[in-house]
């Protein structure tokens, strides 16, 4: 079967993207990575080289010669991506199209009358990225809607998003599939019987979901009994105003040399190695790919218990903590950091809980669902 992924953005890099098309691909079909960004599609994720069966078409992409980079780049500026990927559509003619921003579903919709099912992906939690929809200028609504019509199913990623599409985008069918979260050998799962008495979180740097200012204040209230235990806060930075807020916040506490704020990493593997508890402060996530990661590799995490797909990987009291509030988290943190054999109870838990994430679980979801509309 021939499998058409369209994102609008950038694709090597994402680690995610190319394991899911890999694993497609492995399963026998052919697949297509759509893109229309006019840059090189930059450096290819390092956890990951592409299947054999995977081919990536940027339509607009940067080359070697200079006159094409300047019809691609005035071409993108005049004509919309939508005619691009219509004629890409025509000319592969895939069996199914997964969309994975609305963005995507626009691009291979509009002003096109093909019939070629479409899957439309929700990275998100679903009132977060189809709301803005509804609040759109009534006199382009159509527009929107038209595309929305076309969609055949909705995939969310947790099961409490399956009753979050709002009527208006007139859901045919949602079905929950998460993300494949790769498992790992026995050799290569975080060792939690060596204490390093570090605490670790991996998130994007930015304040309004992520929020790992709120880690800062998290353990400055534990600080003084744990003097040895130091904080790694890694992710990509891209507000320096923000990333000031955090430095400036980590001196004002004294915790200069305890709580460090330590960029981009393309060895995650090694940090969840190299640490005993995630403090996975996000105010919410769509699914939540590195803390699945770090409970697969038996790391146990604490969570906030309003954190949408967070209070769902982590079991309360099982696999790690859910908290009320930064207080709670504060008591929820010490208690993991008091007791090594409850780490390491809680990292097995983690690690067993995650396989209902596995790959094949995951990828047999998504051929029966892909199967369901191409037979249809």
């Amino acid at each position: 079967m021939k499998i058409m992924l369209a994102r609008d953005r950038n694709v090597l890099n994402t680690n995610w993207l190319i394991y899911f098309a890999n694993l497609l691909a492995e399963r026998g079909h052919d697949v297509i990575i759509a893109c229309d960004t006019y840059s090189k599609l930059g450096n290819m994720a390092p956890k990951y080289s592409l299947h054999k069966k995977v081919r990536v078409c940027n339509l607009s992409g940067k080359d070697e010669n200079k006159l094409i980079n300047l019809y691609h780049k005035v071409r993108a500026k005049l004509i919309p991506p939508y005619f691009r990927f219509n004629k890409l559509i025509k000319k592969e003619k895939p069996d199914v199209i997964i969309c994975y921003f609305p963005t995507d579903l626009f691009n291979v919709t509009r002003f096109q009358n093909h019939n070629i099912p479409i899957i439309q992906m929700l990275h998100c939690v679903p009132d977060t990225v189809l709301g803005k929809y509804l609040r759109k200028p009534k006199f382009t609504r159509p527009f929107y809607k038209n595309s929305f019509k076309k969609i055949d199913i909705f995939q969310v990623l947790m099961p409490s998003f399956k009753d979050m599409i709002n009527p208006w985008f007139e859901p045919k069918r949602v079905v929950q599939i998460g993300n494949p979260v790769e498992q790992y050998k026995d050799d290569d799962i975080a060792d939690l019987s060596i204490e390093k008495k570090k605490i670790f979180y991996v998130a994007r740097i930015e304040r309004g979901v992520k929020q790992p200012h709120v880690l800062v204040e998290v353990f400055n209230k534990i600080k003084d009994e744990f003097p040895d235990w130091q904080v790694e806060i890694w992710g990509l930075r891209k507000f320096p105003d923000y990333d000031k807020e955090i430095t400036d916040l980590i001196e004002s506490y004294g915790l200069k040399d305890r709580v460090k704020l330590m960029g981009y990493s393309n060895d995650v593997l090694s940090i969840y190695k190299n640490s005993d508890i995630n403090a996975f402060v996000s105010a919410a996530e769509g699914f939540g790919l590195t803390l699945a990661d770090a409970m697969a590799m038996g790391v146990p995490a604490v969570g906030f218990k309003s954190a949408k797909a967070v209070n769902e990987l982590i079991i309360d009291g099982k696999s790690g903590f859910l908290a009320d509030d930064i207080d709670d988290f504060a008591e929820k943190l010490k208690m993991l950091m008091l007791d090594k054999e409850l780490r390491i109870k809680m990292g097995k838990n983690a690690r067993q809980d995650i396989k209902r994430f596995a790959s094949d679980s995951v990828i047999d979801k998504w051929e029966e669902v892909i199967n369901s509309v191409t037979k249809k």
